[in-house]
């Protein structure tokens, strides 16, 4: 929730200045007025951006070292002020710095955490706020551990499988450049003395050397324009859930996403519903960690239909929120009152499908970017030694 420095009167008519944490001014107003104190003023607290990007890896040293203190029999100052000294991530050390002199101040740890949203997800604040309730804060941060680990774990994957294509695709744009700036022109300076007609593929190629110095701008214009396009539609709402629509219809990559939704919700309703979290919260903050805005929205009408008083499978099926093999382990994991760990293990067993659809894919797209590296080199090169190959009838 937002923080608000406040200005009042004491019943005794002394200046009190202090920071509270609501969720409007308004409301804050209200408490203090309920308090006894005359409100003077209320301004909303700016908080410095934090600069840096947060690793997820560095989440889970963190996550992992401040539970093992905590195991340990220290107080909860006294654990954030050991595992806050994180020279390897600053930004990261800053956010955990401000909450510890919060929590000093009387905070609670989650509600600290809750104004760092972009260090901690809501994940990670609901746990806590559940372990604060429940005051068995080290089994919370125990199932978020883990939670994390597997979400690692996966990003991972995904970036092992995307690692190779995009080497590939940088290697062609950068042979491509060489050829054009630095080979090609070269050759159009040795057949200009030929005073022969050329091969008309090497003479459209020449064309496009000649023009390179007009050409290269109107591709880099037009790839900024692209990118440009891409995030402002990306910053806005409504262009998200448009494009993460698109993307889910796409033949293959449409497969992978959904997969990879469905392991990423299964893991987060695991976590939280194993740290005591009511299922409708639970969802509910689940939706908020997800990235594909269209698939949240049906994570949203499938709460609502809860909410209502229908079975989590039976929600599920109606919104086509996960596939048919996965609401028969939802609905064997109501009836036995093990829904945390079937869903656990429905996160297992799509994250399993996703590695192997991605090594599948991965199998095809390799040799398909080879493919295409030999054939626009290969094709470069034989067009440029096309006139070679006649160089007799040219010289006779």
């Amino acid at each position: 929730m937002p923080a608000f420095f406040y200005t009042a009167l004491t019943s005794q008519g002394a200046l009190l200045r202090g920071e509270g944490v609501a969720s409007s001014a308004d409301v804050l107003r209200r408490e203090l007025s309920e308090k006894g104190l005359l409100v003077q003023s209320i301004q909303a607290r700016r908080e410095r951006a934090l600069i840096g990007r947060l690793r997820l890896e560095d989440l889970l040293l963190f996550n992992q070292e401040f539970k093992a203190l905590i195991g340990a029999g220290l107080t909860l100052p006294d654990a954030l002020a050991l595992a806050a000294d994180r020279p390897d991530a600053p930004h990261l050390e800053q956010a955990l710095r401000r909450i510890l002199a919060e929590v000093r101040e009387g905070s609670t740890l989650s509600d600290a955490c809750a104004r760092h949203p972009e260090v901690f997800d809501p994940l990670f604040i609901a746990a806590v706020r559940i372990g604060e309730k429940t005051g068995n804060l080290l089994d919370v941060l125990g199932h978020y551990h883990g939670f994390l680990q597997q979400r690692v774990a996966l990003r991972k994957k995904v970036g092992q499988a995307l690692a190779y294509p995009v080497f590939l695709l940088i290697t062609l744009v950068v042979v491509l450049a060489a050829l054009f700036v630095f080979v090609l022109p070269r050759f159009v300076s040795i057949y200009a003395d030929f005073g022969a007609e050329l091969p008309l593929a090497t003479r459209m190629l020449i064309a496009v050397v000649d023009h390179v110095p007009l050409i290269a701008p109107i591709f880099a214009a037009a790839a900024i324009a692209l990118w440009l396009g891409y995030r402002r539609l990306a910053g806005s709402a409504a262009g998200r859930l448009r494009m993460h629509r698109v993307r889910a219809r796409l033949p293959m990559l449409g497969n992978v996403m959904i997969m990879l939704n469905v392991a990423q919700l299964a893991r987060s309703l695991s976590a939280l519903l194993a740290a005591g979290t009511p299922l409708v919260e639970a969802m509910r903050t689940a939706e908020l960690s997800l990235s594909d805005r269209a698939y949240a929205e049906s994570v949203t009408r499938t709460a609502d239909l809860v909410t209502e008083g229908v079975s989590l499978a039976d929600a599920m099926d109606t919104t086509r929120l996960m596939p048919p093999t996965a609401v028969k382990m939802v609905k064997v994991g109501e009836a036995s009152g093990r829904l945390d760990s079937m869903l656990a293990e429905v996160a297992g067993f799509f994250e399993e499908r996703l590695d192997n659809r991605l090594t599948r894919l991965m199998t095809l797209i390799e040799p398909a970017l080879m493919l295409l590296i030999g054939v626009f080199i290969g094709g470069i090169i034989v067009t440029m030694y096309l006139p070679i190959f006649s160089l007799a009838d040219v010289v006779r």
